[in-house]
């Protein structure tokens, strides 16, 4: 090799490599945040998705036709699995038709990551109570 003369100006092969190394330490870390965040849209799709067919099992409880101590499961085209629940608590001393006229209900949906999603409501039975006389 010739040596260079004054005023030439170029890289040494250990600026290429530093230079090289760090680059790559900066790719690594936007890779790394791209990822996470990607993980993240996905978890949120999911949960909304989650809760939205939670919202609809709740509200299509009484098509599902299902009495106290039944429960009915599912599972959605995109991989939700759901499972919805009517219990009656003993409201009372459970000896008036009133005391048992509200259905617990309650719906869980799980995601294809395993991560469950669950809601409670109460309903009414839809029998009268008897209005005491003043």
């Amino acid at each position: 090799m010739r040596p260079r003369p004054e005023g030439e100006a170029g890289f040494t092969l250990l600026e290429v490599l530093v230079a090289f190394v760090i680059l790559t330490l900066v790719v690594t870390a936007c890779l790394q945040v791209y990822s996470r965040s990607a993980e993240a849209e996905a978890r949120a799709r999911w949960s909304e998705r989650s809760n939205a067919l939670l919202r609809d099992r709740l509200a299509a409880f009484e098509t599902i036709g299902l009495q106290p101590g039944q429960s009915r499961r599912g599972q959605t085209g995109d991989g939700l699995t759901w499972t919805i629940t009517a219990s009656q608590p003993i409201i009372g001393n459970g000896n008036s038709a009133n005391d048992r006229a509200v259905i617990w209900i309650t719906a869980s949906v799980t995601d294809p990551a395993g991560v469950t999603s669950t809601s409670s409501t109460a309903r009414w039975r839809g029998e009268v109570i008897a209005r005491v006389a003043e």
